[in-house]
């Protein structure tokens, strides 16, 4: 079946209650083509959509979330009566927050890929067997999210430099906030922790990938091939 958003032809996407949002379509793969409009969407935290949000997002098409984010990070969810189905494949952010002991965020993603690696090949197959338009998302909508997003766009052969332009894009759409999260910190030592954790990623998101197989991460983790294969022919359009 079709993803219920295809054919739509727009990147940036306006959700009431929540920043950072866009579809994955759009971008060009290595082969000719690109990636195709309504079959993934990446988001911050969806928990932060207000009711006119919600109805946004599932009049864009979305019928299933997979949620990221761990327990501890868990708080209201979709409103009663929407059509949409949530999968949580956690990467408890407790845990998440080790990001900070690493002295780079190269060395951060390094981690992130090899602590949550069943968590991130279980989140894309689920994402390849969808049949309709899903929304992945974490708090924040960048480290962890980007790692799933940044593979999947690997697997289906986009370029580096187009994983790493959209990447980018989270450190623009959250900057106001992020902003407000330095100025929230009551030492200059707790200041600084936060700018090296919040540090532009995109060009280190690309390095990282460019050192590591794709698909034989993801079936290392417990994807299979069939479940790969699924997601190249949602994702690709040639």
């Amino acid at each position: 079946m079709a993803a219920a958003g295809a054919g739509r032809a727009r990147r940036i996407l306006r959700w009431d209650g929540c920043v950072n949002v866009r579809d994955l379509g759009g971008l060009p793969l290595e082969r000719g083509g690109e990636t195709r409009f309504g079959v993934v969407v990446r988001a911050d935290s969806i928990r932060t959509l207000t009711d006119a949000g919600w109805r946004a997002l599932a009049d864009y098409g979305v019928r299933l979330a997979v949620d990221l984010r761990g327990d501890d990070e868990l708080e209201d969810d979709p409103p009663a009566g929407l059509p949409i189905e949530v999968v949580r494949q956690p990467m408890p952010g407790n845990e998440v927050a080790v990001v900070w002991e690493w002295p780079s965020m190269r060395e951060a993603y390094c981690g992130l890929l090899e602590r949550y690696q069943r968590e991130l090949a279980a989140a894309v197959a689920t994402i390849a067997n969808a049949d309709a338009t899903v929304v992945i998302h974490c708090q924040g909508g960048r480290d962890r999210t980007g790692l799933a997003c940044g593979l999947m766009l690997r697997l289906a052969g986009a370029p580096l430099e187009a994983i790493a332009a959209d990447h980018a894009l989270s450190d623009e759409h959250l900057a106001p906030h992020i902003q407000d999260w330095h100025a929230e910190a009551h030492t200059e030592w707790e200041r600084e922790r936060r700018r090296r954790v919040t540090e532009p990623a995109g060009t280190t998101m690309a390095e990282v990938l460019a050192d590591l197989d794709a698909r034989g991460y993801l079936l290392a983790g417990g994807a299979t091939t069939p479940d790969l294969d699924k997601l190249v022919l949602r994702l690709a359009r040639e």
